[in-house]
């Protein structure tokens, strides 16, 4: 039971780890003055997104189905869990959408010498994946202050966001630090 128990609480903390040391990395190499947008990775971030969303379609409608479920005792972790849950992913998906927003804009318009509309790209889009870092952190700590057995549907239905999750912001970190040319 212990090492079940210290599994729990350390995968999701090894995974953040991971991925604040990949936005480090991202956010060192960053040059101070915005380059024209390497137009590869562009598309590596948005198809990054797009399968991200492919994958979480159908949590969609088990989150709120859950939530529904558990609802009639809203002092239950799993009711507290899941509204957790669900309040995050809202941000994450207003998050993502900003950013497809951005990306594709970028992509549509073509590469152009302006640095001002360059450098706001890039600090964009950089700003909208330190908040989704962000997102991951709490979701994180989250699954750590409200434990649920781990055998639980919510409690898998948590897990299973949060690794997806965290898996789109290592890629989109690592993308991130090859952003310019």
């Amino acid at each position: 039971m212990p090492t079940v128990l210290f599994l729990r609480i350390f995968r999701p903390t090894a995974l953040v780890c991971l991925l604040t040391l990949a936005a480090t990395a991202a956010l060192a190499e960053s040059p101070q003055q915005a380059g024209r947008p390497d137009e590869a990775t562009l598309v590596v971030m948005l198809d990054d997104v797009i399968k991200y969303y492919d994958e979480t379609r159908p949590s969609d409608g088990r989150i709120v189905a859950m939530l529904q479920t558990y609802e009639k005792d809203k002092d239950a972790a799993e009711y507290k869990k899941l509204r957790f849950l669900f309040d995050t992913h809202q941000k994450v998906t207003t998050s993502l959408n900003n950013l497809v927003d951005i990306l594709y804009i970028s992509l549509k318009r073509g590469q152009t010498d302006d640095a001002e509309v360059n450098q706001y790209i890039y600090s964009r889009s950089k700003n909208i994946i330190t908040f989704l870092n962000n997102m991951v952190y709490f979701l994180t700590a989250r699954n750590q202050e409200i434990e649920l057995p781990a055998a639980s549907d919510v409690q898998k239905l948590y897990e299973t966001y949060l690794v997806r999750l965290t898996t789109l912001l290592y890629e989109l970190n690592k993308s991130l630090a090859h952003f310019q040319k």
